[in-house]
């Protein structure tokens, strides 16, 4: 990961970057210090997107390596978050969702694609900087319904590949309705 001076880091600019190109409002949430949610501190997300005048989607978003030749059928893509992630988005989207209804909540996957010749499957790829990245998201319903423990040292959890398959979609579909894998 790359970090930038003003601390962000690539997965992140890339992601801004894309979020322009796609002509989506956003903005991204203050990540240096915890809030209070529920009278308890809680993490808090990294983006708010407005894809509409009334949605807004709250994303976590997860910066991965791919480092695979292909990206069709989604295989050897990494899919595992803090614990702590599912927990603390699904308390945001409650919070959320008490003022407007249209509220979704979603882990944002940026993959950074490591080798030259891949096969993309017919994903929309973003280059920013000479870097190549895809994203795919997932509801934050369906990754917590499918979540298995990944370590419990680590506090992280992850969803079975078959599980990523069938959940995840484009993540632009996040911002037009209706994601779905197919």
């Amino acid at each position: 990961m790359c970090v930038k001076s003003d601390g962000q880091n690539d997965y992140e600019r890339a992601f801004e970057g894309w979020l322009g190109e796609q002509r989506v409002r956003w903005a991204r949430v203050d990540q240096t210090h915890r809030c209070v949610l529920d009278n308890a501190p809680a993490k808090t997300f990294d983006y708010l997107v407005y894809p509409k005048p009334d949605g807004r989607v709250l994303v976590e978003l997860k910066g991965r390596l791919f480092r695979g030749a292909s990206l069709a059928g989604r295989r050897g893509l990494q899919r595992w978050v803090f614990a702590e992630d599912v927990a603390a988005l699904g308390q945001w989207q409650r919070r959320f969702a008490r003022e407007s209804p249209d509220v979704q909540a979603v882990f944002v996957f940026a993959y950074r694609i490591e080798k030259m010749a891949v096969e993309y499957d017919g994903l929309d790829v973003y280059d920013d900087d000479g870097r190549r990245y895809v994203f795919w998201a997932i509801r934050h319903q369906d990754y917590r319904r499918c979540l298995k423990r990944r370590s419990p040292r680590w506090k992280t959890v992850t969803l079975s590949a078959s599980d990523f398959r069938m959940l995840c979609f484009p993540a632009e579909q996040s911002w037009i309705g209706n994601g779905q894998c197919k």
